[in-house]
């Protein structure tokens, strides 16, 4: 569960139990909060995917790009995920870890897929090995999304464990 109270002046403090933080909308908003929750899901399991095969990645970063409709409400029309790190790894691996994220683990971004396209780019040692490809979205209206044993692969899901 998480606790939002409102403390004074427009700011809120978040908590989970373990910790708080406090929101201020005027410095990070709501929304900027969402979107970097949505990125750090994204980001740990790529990192924690590559750790589970013994590979330690140098160098994450990961940008997000996003676009809202202009009316209310402002719902997210597609999300644009730019990973870059370096490993020792073929790129192929890598792109593994980012996909396994994008399509299986990461709660947040299959939970948008029903009503924003992602696209995402790799940057692997320096070099672009996928510009702003598409994952699958959408749920085809309703239809109900493929579910995924969380450890089937051995890899569990990094992020959503809790």
């Amino acid at each position: 569960m998480i606790k939002i109270d409102y403390l004074e002046n427009g700011t809120f403090q978040g908590s989970n139990g373990r910790s708080v933080i406090k929101i201020d909308p005027q410095i990070y908003s709501p929304v900027e909060l969402f979107v970097t929750g949505m990125g750090s899901c994204s980001a740990v399991d790529v990192v924690e995917l590559a750790k589970k095969q013994g590979v330690d990645i140098r160098n994450f970063s990961l940008e997000v790009e996003f676009e809202r409709r202009d009316t209310f409400p402002k719902i997210f029309t597609s999300f644009h995920l730019i990973y870059k790190f370096e490993s020792p790894v073929e790129d192929i691996k890598a792109k593994r870890w980012v996909l396994s994220s994008l399509e299986t683990y990461c709660s947040t971004i299959n939970t948008l897929r029903a009503t924003s396209k992602i696209y995402y780019t790799i940057i692997h040692n320096g070099e672009t090995i996928a510009y702003k490809e598409s994952i699958v979205s959408g749920n085809g209206g309703g239809v109900e999304l493929e579910s995924f044993d969380d450890d089937l692969d051995g890899l569990g899901c990094a992020c959503c464990n809790s």
